[in-house]
């Protein structure tokens, strides 16, 4: 019978064991094996292919974890089990942040949100004049606008709000439009 020391690797700390390599190896080949398989398995419980894809990666990452406390026997067992997990989750994440909803941006057109100085600063004087134009209304006209075009209430709920009738709101709605185009001008009524 042989004793302990003779079956144990042999190597000290900082010093790989006598066999460890080979373990790293026989790892890696394995994952490199199971890859296709998990993919295939977790393509029909993920959303897309990225997320199975990224699920993948995920679980292979997690089994790094066993590969020395794990007999080899063991890592496809686990590592199945991990991937239904991570699946498990990315669901639940994706329920919490509507992922769903997700429009994929590659290869569309997108404006960007960049203007030049010019633009910026024709804005911002279109902005001033125009709420300059609005704190000269008269009292109710620029309550009712403001109820209107900042809150987007109703005109039957601007009216109830302000103790008025409907045909009220819509009066002094004109009566700010009239005022605003007047003071600020045509080229801004998209903005009105």
């Amino acid at each position: 019978m042989k004793n302990k020391r003779e079956s144990a690797p042999m190597g000290g700390p900082g010093i790989p064991a006598i066999g460890a390599h080979d373990n790293t190896h026989s790892f890696e080949t394995f994952l490199r094996g199971q890859f296709r398989g998990l993919l295939q398995f977790l393509r029909a419980r993920t959303a897309n292919e990225q997320d199975a894809e990224d699920a993948a990666q995920e679980s292979m990452a997690k089994l790094m974890r066993y590969r020395e406390s794990e007999p080899p026997s063991a890592w496809k067992q686990l590592l199945y089990r991990i991937a239904v997990n991570v699946a498990h989750d990315q669901y639940r994440v994706a329920l919490s942040h509507h992922n769903k909803d997700h429009v994929a941006l590659e290869g569309l057109d997108i404006a960007t949100g960049e203007h030049t100085p010019e633009q910026r600063a024709l804005y911002d004087q279109q902005v001033a004049r125009l709420s300059k134009a609005i704190l000269e209304l008269p009292p109710k006209c620029q309550r009712v606008y403001l109820l209107k075009r900042v809150h987007d209430m109703s005109h039957a709920d601007i009216a109830s709000r302000c103790g008025i009738s409907v045909k009220m709101v819509e009066k002094h709605l004109a009566t700010a439009l009239a005022q605003l185009r007047r003071k600020v001008g045509d080229s801004s009524t998209e903005t009105f």
